[in-house]
């Protein structure tokens, strides 16, 4: 017996170790896959960090220069307008348009917007702060027809200011000299944010009131600097009455004027806008 459990003892000897071997490889292994797996994790959180610093620089950039993302949207509608626009870069090109050679670059740079916004902005709400005691909601002039294109909440909060003369910004002693026949344009109504001023004139003109109420829902959709950018542009680029802010206003006006159809101006801003 001693000397069979001398000759067993070896081979158990042997069996522990090779028992003792296969749990440190499995051991190994274990902290090789857990190891694997924290690497794996380390790099999905920094790939999700990476992401999330985009998206908010992203949205920095959007913020810092107005209108870029729109100028997309815009750039397919001038197209479909006949007037060909390429907002993909800091300035458009014309494909076609009176006074300007075709490819020839216009329109502002977001920095050279950025530079007069500040100004702008601050010179429609002191604009508006001062003919608050004459403002009126859109609701409270009971145009019969108005309530079938408008929401009621649309008609409550837009408010109108009836003037002998149109508060027009002073573009050129802002430094936009480019604007001058604009700002010395004959119109019969303007808006503001969601304030439309009109001349005396045409205060009962339901007309006017529609075609203005279409640049309220723009402003809206597209936020003040989205929609100054992109009016400076097209007014810049393919004149007043071709500027796509402009040419919808002016579409949609004539289609309710001679027709009888009913259709939401919010959701048709909406869908040529892209938004």
């Amino acid at each position: 017996m001693e000397r069979q459990f001398r000759v067993f003892e070896p081979k158990s000897a042997r069996l522990m170790t090779l028992l003792q071997s296969a749990r440190d490889a499995r051991r190994r292994s274990n902290r090789i896959r857990i190891g694997g797996v924290a690497v794996l994790l380390g790099a999905l959180i920094a790939l999700a960090a990476g992401h999330r610093t985009l998206a908010q620089n992203a949205t920095d950039v959007s913020e810092a220069t107005p209108g870029i993302a729109v100028r997309y949207q815009l750039a397919a509608y001038m197209e479909s307008r006949g007037v060909g626009y390429d907002g993909s870069g800091n300035n458009g090109k014309i494909s076609s348009s009176a006074g300007r050679s075709r490819g020839e670059r216009c329109g502002m740079s977001p920095g050279e917007f950025a530079k007069f916004y500040p100004p702008l902005f601050d010179w429609i709400r002191a604009t508006l702060t001062s003919s608050a005691h004459l403002a009126q909601s859109v609701a409270s002039r009971e145009f019969p027809r108005l309530p079938l294109y408008f929401t009621e909440q649309t008609l409550a909060s837009t408010k109108v200011v009836v003037v002998d003369s149109l508060p027009m910004p002073p573009l050129s002693s802002m430094g936009l000299a480019r604007f001058a026949d604009f700002e010395r344009g004959d119109f019969d109504g303007i808006t503001y944010l969601d304030t439309v001023f009109t001349r005396s004139a045409q205060a009962n003109n339901e007309n006017i009131h529609f075609h203005e109420l279409v640049h309220v829902i723009q402003w809206r959709l597209l936020g003040p600097k989205h929609f100054l950018f992109s009016y400076a542009n097209g007014l810049e680029c393919v004149g007043y009455r071709q500027s796509p802010m402009e040419s919808m206003a002016y579409d949609a006006e004539a289609t309710f004027a001679s027709s009888a159809a009913i259709f939401s101006v919010e959701k048709m801003v909406a869908e040529k806008l892209g938004i």
